[in-house]
């Protein structure tokens, strides 16, 4: 049994970094076709958290052209302020899940993440 991520990264001079919260607690069965040979189970761990740097002027936050048609069209929805709201979302998750204030015993603590204000300073 072998056990893996995926990552898939578009062709193209792309700059953008990702910072991402995933759900340990609500674990995904899925079944994935990488070809037309192959269909292996897989878990998949959702995002609920997303800080990013750089990704403003590429394409990683634009709907796909065939699911813009069939919202826009067919279900009368904004895919656009969706992902707005989706990412919007995201991120604020993240914010709390960095600075999070966790009680231990008696004593207080705050969360800090340097990966997280790394990012955040990236931003500005």
């Amino acid at each position: 049994m072998s056990s893996g991520i995926i990552v898939l990264i578009p062709d193209g001079n792309f700059r953008a970094a990702f910072l991402t919260y995933h759900s340990l607690g609500h674990l995904v069965h899925k079944s994935s076709t990488f070809d037309s040979l192959c269909r292996d189970p897989c878990i998949v761990s959702p995002v609920v958290g997303l800080q990013s740097y750089n990704a403003q002027n590429e394409c990683w936050f634009q709907p796909r052209h065939s699911a813009h048609s069939l919202t826009t069209e067919v279900l009368n929805l904004n895919p656009e302020g969706i992902l707005k709201e989706r990412l919007s979302t995201l991120e604020l998750t993240a914010s709390l899940m960095a600075r999070a204030v966790v009680t231990k015993g008696s004593q207080t603590l705050t969360n800090r993440q340097p990966d997280y204000e790394f990012f955040v300073s990236r931003q500005r």
